[in-house]
């Protein structure tokens, strides 16, 4: 009996050991844009986290872009696209795989600027 209680506590720490930097993990928040206003690539490196969520949104003005989030393969692989957005006058979020890298490229803006974050979990 005494064996079996041994057996538990040592899977009982055992268990706790593997997950506690799981919960011990925290959420990174990138700024990606304060207040973008020309054609731009920005990549986020995201190595480690699951899941990503980047949000856009028009900073000033009235932006009339087009936001579009890749995913970035390790080794140089060619990027992924996982969304494209409309420079919006409310904001949009995308939520997706984190990967291990993602890029967030804003194209044919001529007016306003925009904002963007990313929230790595």
């Amino acid at each position: 009996m005494k064996k079996l209680i041994g057996v538990k506590k040592f899977l009982v720490i055992l268990l706790l050991a593997l997950a506690l930097p799981a919960l011990a993990a925290t959420d990174k928040v990138v700024t990606v844009w304060t207040g973008q206003a020309t054609n731009v690539s920005t990549a986020v490196a995201s190595d480690g986290y699951q899941t990503a969520q980047v949000t856009i949104w028009a900073k000033s003005g009235s932006p009339d872009g087009t936001v579009r989030v890749y995913s970035q393969a390790p080794s140089g692989a060619p990027l992924v696209l996982l969304a494209t957005y409309a420079t919006p006058t409310a904001a949009k979020t995308f939520r997706g795989p984190a990967g291990t890298g993602i890029v967030v490229a804003l194209s044919g803006n001529t007016t306003g600027t925009v904002g963007a974050v990313a929230v790595l979990k």
